[in-house]
């Protein structure tokens, strides 16, 4: 169930942000074994609870997705708080988040947005299936 030109999904939400230093250093802490602890806890403590929740959410349903459609599908996770994820929401109206755009074109924003989004999927799909 593949189409001729694959799904495109952007995916804004908040998402969880570690900061790195340079190649060299970031080397350096990894081999005296700094570095994953330092990365564990800003990840941990870069969302509270109700986003962390929703962000699982959302990888829980893009590997679902995937699962399902595999090469189909091509998917963009976009921090709905960096540059990128300010100039999609002026571009697409958005002003709640998750909210997922499928094509570009069909967009279903806050919750239940996975389950609609994936709805559109399916029938995108279907469509190029009985092409």
């Amino acid at each position: 169930m593949k189409p001729e030109k694959p799904i495109r999904v952007e995916i804004l939400a908040y998402a969880p942000t570690a900061f790195f230093s340079c190649r060299h250093c970031e080397f350096a802490w990894q081999q005296t074994g700094v570095g994953k602890p330092i990365r564990e806890e800003q990840l941990s403590a870069s969302l509270p609870d109700d986003l962390k929740q929703q962000y699982q959410e959302l990888s829980d349903w893009v590997r679902q997705m995937a699962a399902a459609y595999g090469e189909g599908i091509i998917f963009s996770v976009i921090d709905a708080a960096s540059i990128e994820g300010w100039l999609k929401s002026v571009r697409y109206r958005l002003r709640k988040y998750p909210a997922v755009i499928v094509d570009g074109k069909d967009r279903a924003i806050g919750p239940g947005c996975f389950e609609r989004a994936a709805t559109v999927i399916r029938e995108k799909m279907e469509l190029a299936q009985a092409m």
